[in-house]
C-alpha cells in the first residue's frame, strides 16, 4: 500500500478514471476495487493568492490523493508535489516522504544534514 497523489487534465478525465476504480455488485452497489483503499478528491488547487488571500492562479488540473497498490495504468497521472502540502492521510506523512525522496532524492526534504554539519 502507497500513498499515492495523482494530478487529471481535468475533472472530466478524473470522472472517467474514477468510475474504473469502483466495481458493481448484483443489486447496483459500487465499492472500490481491492487494490485501493482510500480517495480523497482535492480538486483544483489554488497556486497563488494576493496579500488578501484569495485565489488568483487556480490550477487546471484536478488533484487526488489515494492509498492504493501500484496500479500500472494510472502511473502517468502519479505526481510527487513537496511533502507537507494541501492534504496528507492521517499517519501516512513519513510513507509519502519516503516515496518522495525515492524519486526526488536531492531536494531539501530529503538531504540529513551529516553530523558534523549541525550546529
Amino acid at each position: 500500500m502507497k500513498f499515492l497523489k495523482f494530478e487529471f487534465l481535468d475533472l472530466a478525465e478524473w470522472l472517467t478514471v474514477k468510475d474504473s476504480l469502483y466495481e458493481e455488485d448484483e443489486e447496483g452497489n459500487k465499492t472500490l476495487i481491492s487494490e485501493v483503499t482510500a480517495i480523497h478528491e482535492i480538486g483544483f488547487i489554488c497556486l497563488a493568492t494576493n496579500e488578501e488571500g484569495e485565489c488568483i492562479d487556480l490550477s487546471t488540473k484536478y488533484a487526488v490523493d489515494m492509498l492504493c497498490e501500484e496500479i500500472e495504468w494510472l502511473a502517468p497521472f502519479v505526481v510527487y508535489p513537496k511533502p507537507c502540502g494541501i492534504h496528507i492521510f492521517a499517519g501516512w506523512a513519513e510513507a509519502y516522504k519516503d516515496e518522495f525522496c525515492a524519486i526526488n532524492p536531492d531536494s531539501p526534504y530529503c538531504i540529513i544534514p551529516e553530523v558534523d554539519d549541525v550546529v
